[in-house]
Order: structure tokens, then C-alpha cells, then sequence
């Protein structure tokens, strides 16, 4: 990334936002409320949760303007991101000339969202450098912009919950416990022992003792001394435990968020219907029904998975209860009165238990135990239960058994009802972090095409170039910033071409609105003797300097160009100024036809110093700056120091409650190394930059200070 720029659409201040023709969101009337994710899986019904927003994360739902996010790379390649996370543009700058685009200095689009305006480096085959200034067509972006708002909003919610469902995902994941795993590998190894020995199978042994009630010597052994009656016990309350957890996350937060995806979506789809409106961005009908059908599966699995939950905690609470009376009776102890009894419902319980997980442990296969023991980590975590594997990136291992259930017979044996757009595809042998996986892809592969649309759609109106200059030098970085002002409807670039300090900036015009016939026009301009001002220090007209460079320049406001300027005589003085655009009068600027190119050498050169009022800038008195950063939002300026290693910050526009303010800051203690922002009483429109007198201090001291206000 080499360049970033917040734009926001530009609405009269007189004039009321309204989102009309369309009607604000109301998804909240019909989709039930996300409840927050707890810290801690393990105490989901103990701890009340912390209130946050969890449906508005992005905080997006009181944004009424569109407002645009413009990144440009160190490549040919320009992004653009309504309220920041809508991908509304993806553009691939055009060659100009066969010159490679190294980067792209500055990118800005007008306020009205009418042209866009590049700033690039080129590389031309003989390796040298150019700066070409390009501007583009948006006009679709200018008739679609409340389109582009609703489908950015939608967007954000879509986002939104996609984070929502991976976190939920993730705290099932961690509710998940390992030490599931330990009956698995205890299993493994006593059906390891049996096979050694030749003594019959695993499930052989069990059913055995279910049936006749009288255990093998190699069973008994099993399980008076590897399982045990506390370890077993232990087992239990962990796997209940887990998959308690696990089905709270699955019904309360899973299926409602899949089902608020669902829902998005399909409002999405029906919008993308409106070819005029939202078609015509990149809304395809297709990639929504696809997105649609992929989390349509998505929500069939998480009831897959709630059912499964269900069966498994049915079967091994008979089957732990019926192994622990056993190990009691084996160690000649009374199992408590109300597990004994046990109806012939718990018998067929264990029975389909034992069918369904011990089935795995047969001699038939020689190498069936081999191949367990060699890949533990991906088989045998699957034997006795059938969560865990919903949580793992690869097939299932154990799918359910479909097969007769009633509605899938009766859509096998309807020709029709076969593979129907309408009906939600049941993805049998997928994980749900799989299908979860494939839900992003159909949401990114629907939601991410209107960006390359959209970018497609610009088209160049101009490429002209600005000044060659020498890459090798590695002190030189071109100086950049682009504006809109809304008042005369002019997109304005402001640059340097030389090393900083300059003698001059260079500042180019053109109308904002495409519609309208291309004019572009530019000036140079220099600061040469600023008015004099009365100062506390009574400087003489000796004193007065007749010539100033320009350090840093940054923009303000939509009106004024923020100036770092150094005085050009030993002391190097800063001086801090905000200059109008009126001080650069109209009949100065030259007009510039971009098919004949642009020399500087046949603009105007004019001096702004006699047209900026001793109230809009600060000489600043004890310190070297190197460069500066300003906020006309925040009306606050932030210089740094030549060290690189302190900085100051000044109000510009302070409105004082105290008449005794001024001064004020003369009474620190002037052994304080930390920095303040102080602000002095000046009238009313003037800037108030920081006044009190600064302590001399070498620059180059490991003692750092950081200037900073506070309310």
C-alpha cells in the first residue's frame, strides 16, 4: 500500500440526507437478535455476558453518506471500499506509454463522485522516472451511489455475521475436549493386545458381557485396571460436558446466524433482479443463488449436527452407566440403586452403541488395527463419538445414515424434486468446517464481482505528464495530496517536484463533474516576506525574513492548504501556515490542454506571502521540524521534530473558556520533560498554535517527549 484517502460524498450542509427512493434497512423486524459469544466456553449459562454490539460490529448502520476508502499499491492496482469494507472498485491502471507503473503516489475521487484522479510513478525502458497525473470516469458510481450505499450495508452485515459465525465455530471447536481421545487410545491398544493374542475381537467382548453378563479375562482385566470406575466416570461428565456446550453454541448462536446469512442473501438476490439498479453493478443472480444454496447446506448441517448431539449423549449415557454397574460389580462393590435397573429401551441402547462404534475393532481385516495405530491422528478420535469429526477440515468419517428417512426416499423416487433449484443440496460427507469453508468462497466469489465491474466501467479521460526526475536519489520523495471543493466543484493536486525544502509548490485545477468538458489549469506558487505580526519577543523589520522554503505541505480543508515552511537563514526558523485558495487570485492559473502536454516553465509563477493575514501563521520558536500532519476535521496540527524522535501538537483553532488562559502555559515546571499542548488567546477566527516559551534542548538526547492535549 503507497497511498490511502478517506472521501465522503459531499451533502449540502442546508439540505437534509434522505435515502430515498428505497427505504432503510429493517432486517431487525424479522431476524432475531445475536446474543454475545461468552469468553469462556465452559460457563455459558453462568456468566452473564458482556453487552456489546454484536450485530453492528462495523458500525455502519447510522452511516447515511457514502463515504469511500481509496488504497492504492506499489503496482499498477487501485482499490476502493464504501464505509471501508464493500470492495466497490478494483482498478487496473492502464500502461501509459509502454511505461511501467511502479506505484501510485496519490488516488482521490471527487466528492460528488463524478472523476477519479491518479497520481503515478512510471518507469520508462531506459529506467527513468516519470509522474504522470490520470483522471478517470466514474459515472456509474455517481448515478448508483445510494445503490452502492444499500448494497455496501448489506454487505457489512454479511461480513459481519460471517466473523459471528467463525467465532461461534471456533468456541465449539475449544469446547471440544481431548480428553475424549483417551477411551479411543486405550481401545486401541486392548484390541491391539486381543489381535496379538488371538483371543477374539473387541465388540465380540462386549456384546458378550451384554448378552451372558460374564466378561472375558482380557475384558475384566480392561477394565478394572485401564478404565476403571472413577476414570470412567470422569469420561462421562467431560463428554456431557463438551457436547452440552457444544449444542448451546450450535442452537443459539449457529443456526441463527446461518439462518441471518440466509436471509441477506436473499434479499441480495432479489435486489440483483433490478438489472437497471443493482444488476448493472455486479449483482448476479446466479453467484446469490449459488452463495444461497451453499449456506442453505450450511444450516441442514448444523441440524445434522444438533441431532447427532442428541443420539450421542442418549447412547453413551446408557453405555457409561451400564459399564460402570459392571466395574462395580467386578470389584465387589453395590452400584447405587438407581443404576441398577435397566430396561430392555437402555439394552437396545447399548446394543446400537456397541453395533455402531465397535464394529471398527475386527480381525477380518489384517490390517485394520495397523492402520489405526499408524494414523492415530486422523482415525482414531472417531470411534466411540461422531461430534468431533463436524469440527475437523476433512470428510467425514461417519456420516449419518440417511437412507430411510422419509423425505430423502420420497425425493429419490420423484424425478422432479432431483437436484430443484428450490431445495437446499444435503452435503452427506462434508464436515460443517468444510461446508463453512465453501460458504465464504460462494459469498466472496457473489459480493466481490461488482468491484471488478465497477472498475472496469472507468474509463480514462486524461494522462498527462507532471516531471521526470532522478529514482536514484534515494533523499527524493515526491510531496503529493489531492482535494475537492465543493464550492466551485474543482478537484484540485497540489505537488513538489523537488528535493524538500523547495522553493515552490505547483497546484493544478480541473472540474470535478465528467459531464462537463474537460479544463484544467495550473500555478506555481512560492512564500516570500510574510506580513509582520506583533510578537511577545518584539521582533525588529531586521528580523523580518524576505525568503521562505517549503518543508512540508498537507491539506486542510476544502479552502486551505496547510504550509511547513523553514526561513531561509541560518536559524532555519518553522513557521506554520494555513493559506486560502483565494489567496491564489483566478486570472493567475494557466490553462493546460493535457494532448499537448504540461511544462511548468509556461505556468505562472506568483508569491501567496503578501495574501496570507499575520493571523494564519506561527512562526515556532526553539525547535527544527522536519514534517508535519494536520487534521482541519480535528483542527489540530502535529509537527516533527528533526530527530525524528519528538513531536508537537497545536490546536488551530481553539475556542478558550478562561479570559486568564493566555500564559497559562508559562507556569509549568520547566524541569517537566513531557510535553503539553498549550494554546494561547488570540481573536476570534485566528489560530491559536502553541505560544508559551519552549525549553532549547538537543535534539539529538535519548529523552523523548511526546506532545499531547487532553479534553
Amino acid at each position: 500500500i503507497t497511498c490511502m484517502e478517506w472521501v465522503c460524498q459531499f451533502c449540502p450542509e442546508d439540505a437534509e440526507w434522505k435515502p430515498d427512493p428505497y427505504k432503510e434497512d429493517n432486517f431487525r423486524n424479522y431476524l432475531p437478535k445475536l446474543q454475545p459469544l461468552n469468553k469462556s466456553y465452559g460457563t455459558l449459562s453462568k456468566v452473564s455476558p458482556v453487552e456489546e454490539s454484536v450485530e453492528d460490529s462495523k458500525q455502519l448502520c447510522e452511516q447515511k453518506e457514502l463515504n469511500l476508502l481509496i488504497v492504492g499499491c506499489s503496482s499498477n492496482s487501485m482499490s476502493m471500499y464504501a464505509f471501508g469494507v464493500f470492495p466497490v472498485s478494483r482498478l487496473a491502471v492502464p500502461a501509459i506509454n509502454v511505461d511501467k507503473i511502479r506505484k501510485i503516489l496519490s488516488a482521490t475521487i471527487s466528492q460528488d463522485l463524478q472523476s477519479l484522479s491518479l497520481v503515478l510513478e512510471t518507469e520508462d525502458k531506459e529506467q527513468h522516472s516519470h509522474c504522470y497525473l490520470m483522471s478517470f470516469d466514474t459515472k456509474l458510481m455517481a448515478s448508483r451511489h445510494k445503490e452502492l450505499r444499500l448494497m455496501a450495508l448489506k454487505f457489512g452485515q454479511v461480513l459481519t455475521l460471517k466473523e459471528y459465525l467463525q467465532a461461534t465455530v471456533q468456541q465449539m471447536s475449544e469446547a471440544w475436549e481431548d480428553i475424549l481421545m483417551e477411551m479411543d487410545s486405550k481401545l486401541l491398544k486392548f484390541a491391539e493386545d486381543k489381535k496379538a493374542a488371538g483371543t477374539g475381537t473387541v465388540s465380540n467382548d462386549f456384546l458378550e458381557l451384554l448378552l451372558f453378563g460374564t466378561p472375558s479375562p482380557e475384558l475384566q482385566t480392561f477394565l478394572l485396571n485401564d478404565l476403571t470406575g472413577k476414570g470412567l466416570q470422569k469420561l462421562g461428565h467431560s463428554i456431557e460436558t463438551s457436547y452440552s456446550n457444544i449444542q448451546k453454541l450450535v442452537v443459539k448462536h449457529l443456526q441463527v446466524v446461518s439462518q441471518a446469512i440466509l436471509y441477506h442473501l436473499a434479499e441480495l438476490r432479489g435486489m440483483s433482479l433490478w438489472y437497471e439498479k443493482f444488476g448493472v453493478l455486479g449483482l448476479t443472480t446466479q453467484t446469490l443463488h449459488t452463495a444461497i444454496m451453499t449456506v442453505g447446506s450450511f444450516v441442514l448441517k448444523s441440524s445434522e449436527l444438533q441431532q447427532v448431539i442428541d443420539d450421542s449423549i442418549k447412547n453413551f449415557k446408557a453405555f457409561f452407566r451400564w459399564l460402570y454397574v459392571v466395574i462395580q460389580r467386578m470389584s465387589n462393590e453395590k452400584p447405587p440403586a438407581d443404576l441398577i435397573k435397566m430396561t430392555q429401551h437402555d439394552i437396545n441402547f447399548v446394543a446400537e452403541f456397541l453395533r455402531d462404534n465397535f464394529n471398527h475393532f475386527t480381525l477380518d481385516d489384517e490390517d485394520s488395527i495397523s492402520e489405526l495405530m499408524a494414523d492415530k491422528d486422523k482415525k482414531s478420535r472417531f470411534k466411540l463419538e461422531k461430534v468431533g469429526q463436524y469440527l475437523k477440515k476433512e470428510d467425514l468419517h461417519y456420516p449419518p445414515n440417511i437412507s430411510s428417512n422419509p423425505w430423502v426416499q420420497f425425493q429419490r423416487g420423484c424425478f422432479l424434486l432431483k437436484a430443484h433449484e428450490v431445495l437446499y443440496p444435503v452435503q452427506n460427507m462434508k464436515s460443517l468446517v468444510q461446508l463453512q469453508e465453501d460458504l465464504d468462497s460462494a459469498i466472496s466469489a457473489s459480493l466481490y464481482k461488482p468491484s471488478s465491474v465497477i472498475g472496469q466501467s472507468m474509463r480514462c479521460q486524461s494522462s498527462i505528464k507532471l516531471f521526470d526526475y532522478d529514482s536514484s536519489d534515494p533523499d527524493f520523495h515526491p510531496k503529493v495530496f489531492q482535494f475537492t471543493n465543493n464550492e466551485k466543484k474543482m478537484l484540485y493536486t497540489v505537488y513538489t517536484k523537488d528535493s524538500l525544502p523547495c522553493d515552490k509548490c505547483v497546484l493544478i485545477r480541473r472540474i470535478s463533474s465528467a459531464s462537463k468538458e474537460s479544463h484544467m489549469e495550473a500555478v506555481s506558487f512560492r512564500v516570500g516576506a510574510l506580513n509582520n505580526r506583533e510578537q511577545k519577543n518584539n521582533s525588529t523589520t531586521e528580523d523580518r525574513c524576505t525568503r521562505h522554503r517549503i518543508l512540508d505541505i498537507a491539506f486542510y480543508d476544502e479552502k486551505t492548504i496547510s504550509l511547513l515552511l523553514v526561513e531561509d537563514h541560518k536559524d532555519e526558523r518553522p513557521v506554520l501556515v494555513l493559506m486560502t485558495l483565494e489567496a491564489i487570485a483566478d486570472d493567475t492559473y494557466t490553462p493546460i490542454d493535457p494532448e499537448q502536454g504540461f511544462k511548468e516553465d509556461s505556468i505562472r509563477l506568483v508569491d501567496v506571502a503578501a495574501k496570507i493575514d499575520p493571523s494564519c501563521y506561527r512562526r515556532l520558536d526553539n525547535m527544527r521540524a522536519r514534517s508535519f500532519a494536520v487534521s482541519g476535521t480535528r483542527k489540530t496540527a502535529t509537527v516533527l521534530f528533526s530527530s525524528r524522535r519528538r513531536v508537537r501538537i497545536f490546536l488551530m483553532d481553539a475556542e478558550e473558556e478562561d479570559e486568564d488562559w493566555d500564559g497559562c502555559g508559562e507556569d509549568e515546571d520547566p524541569g517537566d520533560q513531557s510535553g503539553e499542548l498549550n494554546s494561547s488567546e488570540a481573536p476570534e477566527g485566528e489560530m491559536q498554535i502553541d505560544n508559551t516559551e519552549d525549553m532549547e534542548e538537543d535534539e539529538n538526547k535519548e529523552n523523548t517527549s511526546f506532545s499531547s492535549s487532553t479534553e
